[in-house]
């Protein structure tokens, strides 16, 4: 494919989307939006993923667990060829459902792992694929540009279970973390709620309202889930979306003050100074140069 779907999944609740996607240009860091949860493998290349206090790379040979949301991401090519990667991305259901079927079929224990808990604030983890988890992605290679996934669901559940038990076997922590995830989110939207409600002009009273939790609930659910403050985790968020703004548009940076909801200019650039180190202005000049 030359460009990463616009949406992953669909509103069936039980969907999957299995893609190979190779580009030989690096388009720079890209605001893309996830749905649904995605596990990867980068075959060639790199790719960053940025947060609004550090960016962190996956490299060739690695696989990736992401989580829905909003992420700011780069694919660059390597020197002697393009970038590529292999993505399969599903909802929470169907890791659930492959979980059970590793428990009710194969009599498999799964517990949360007591070490190797990646960092809440981060959406993604990755590791160093083994043999067996390069032979589970070339494994997915027959069902490529094809819709057999989607019309055979339970092959999906099936596929995804060889993951969730090759993750296990293999003590991969912060991926067993992050798949585990996923049965916390079917029943917990607190996450989901707060993420998309980033660009909202709400106060952290009706945030909590919104996710139906007291005030000091919410305040230590947010600290659980995103290590950090409601306030200051929010404004970073809007600071990292300023940040791709500047350098990705020509748009003036009063507008793209207000799009990402900061109505006192000269508050948002000093903001965004103390974030990057760096003025908006002299950023997008200093990535032209």
């Amino acid at each position: 494919m030359s460009e990463l779907p616009k949406m992953i999944g669909n509103d069936t609740g039980q969907s999957a989307s299995l893609w190979q996607y190779v580009t030989h240009a690096d388009h720079g860091a890209e605001w893309m939006e996830l749905t649904d949860n995605l596990i990867g493998m980068v075959e060639n290349g790199s790719k960053t993923i940025q947060y609004a206090h550090a960016k962190y790379t996956v490299r060739a040979g690695e696989v990736f667990f992401l989580a829905p949301g909003k992420h700011y991401i780069e694919n660059i090519p390597a020197a002697d060829g393009p970038y590529k990667e292999t993505c399969l991305a599903f909802d929470n259901r169907m890791m659930a459902d492959a979980l059970s079927t590793l428990i009710s079929l194969y009599g498999m224990e799964i517990r949360r792992p007591q070490g190797g808990r990646p960092d809440p604030t981060l959406a993604h983890v990755s590791a160093r694929a083994w043999p067996e988890m390069q032979l589970f992605f070339d494994s997915l290679a027959p069902y490529m540009d094809t819709d057999y996934l989607n019309v055979h669901p339970q092959l999906t559940r099936l596929k995804l279970a060889e993951f969730a038990y090759m993750v296990i076997v293999y003590k991969e922590y912060g991926l067993q973390h992050k798949m585990l995830q996923c049965i916390d989110r079917l029943s917990d939207s607190f996450e989901s709620i707060v993420r998309n409600s980033v660009f909202e002009n709400l106060t952290i009273e009706e945030l909590a309202l919104k996710t139906n939790k007291s005030l000091t609930s919410f305040k230590n659910d947010f600290q659980r889930v995103f290590g950090d403050t409601p306030h200051r985790w929010i404004i970073r968020q809007r600071l990292l979306h300023a940040r791709l703004l500047v350098i990705s548009t020509n748009k003036a940076i009063s507008q793209i003050g207000y799009e990402c909801r900061f109505d006192n200019i000269s508050h948002f650039i000093k903001l965004f100074k103390r974030e990057f180190g760096k003025t908006p202005l002299s950023l997008r000049q200093e990535q032209r140069r």
